[in-house]
């Protein structure tokens, strides 16, 4: 299976796990945060939406799965989105608080109110479909959406850097992977190790891109610490030392040039 695949599977996996877990209650608001009533029963039917586009996704059937989530996206922008307070949407208390303390520590402060992590995984999951389709810029931009509304994400955020991976930006990529090793700190405890270590092999690829390869060797030692069976981590550390031999290799003048 090519990298490409490998790393399509995990955010999948990772997608359609958070989808099935239920969402925390969004903690009492901070004192620029303002709660507001929700209608359950519509919120619940969009988070089935998500679900039956997740699974459109992962037949392979994207380019179906696009309206459902466009869908959910619309539901969310208009009954929330009101233009004067910052909106989020989180998948644990602790990112919740996080979102509302930054709110009141901001100069000057802003108010801010977090929803459920539904609307958050459908622009997620709209880049992933996106990008299934090669429709790598109009991923990004649905990624970005994704992360405005949950910057402390670690998911959105190695999906994004799994694009600029793809357009061979990798000092961009290597930018967006460290960001998801950051947030993978407030990623819900059954997701955490799963989401970290693919931010730490995201950051690794790029570093052999880069041609940092002792960088890339202790960050994949690192995953192992974390996973010992790692696969992707196991077999990049054994491509790192090939890429070593052929380094050091001494010229042959007798070779002919093929």
């Amino acid at each position: 299976m090519s990298m490409r695949k490998l790393f399509a599977a995990f955010a999948l996996t990772l997608l359609l796990a958070a989808c099935a877990t239920p969402n925390a209650p969004t903690p009492p608001p901070a004192s620029t945060a303002t709660s507001k009533p929700q209608t359950p029963d519509d919120d619940a039917g969009m988070g089935r939406r998500l679900e039956q586009a997740g699974r459109l996704v992962q037949a392979r059937k994207s380019a179906e799965a696009l309206p459902l989530l466009d869908e959910v996206i619309a539901h969310f922008e208009r009954k929330y989105r009101n233009g004067t307070e910052r909106a989020y949407s989180a998948r644990s208390p602790a990112e919740s608080l996080l979102y509302l303390l930054e709110a009141s520590k901001a100069q000057p402060p802003i108010g801010a109110r977090v929803y459920a992590a539904t609307w958050g995984q459908a622009y997620f999951l709209k880049g992933y479909a996106l990008v299934e389709l090669l429709r790598l810029d109009d991923a990004k931009a649905a990624l970005t959406s994704a992360i405005d509304l949950a910057p402390h994400n670690s998911q959105y955020r190695s999906e994004r850097g799994q694009i600029y991976a793809y357009q061979r930006d990798w000092r961009t990529s290597l930018q967006e992977f460290r960001a998801a090793r950051d947030a993978a700190e407030f990623t819900p405890p059954e997701l955490k190790n799963r989401e970290l270590t693919r931010a730490l092999r995201g950051m690794a690829f790029a570093e052999v891109e880069l041609q940092n390869l002792d960088e890339a060797e202790a960050i994949h030692k690192r995953v192992l610490q974390i996973d010992p069976d790692d696969a992707i981590s196991l077999k990049e550390l054994r491509y790192i030392r090939s890429l070593r031999l052929r380094r050091n290799a001494p010229a042959n003048p007798n070779l002919k040039q093929i």
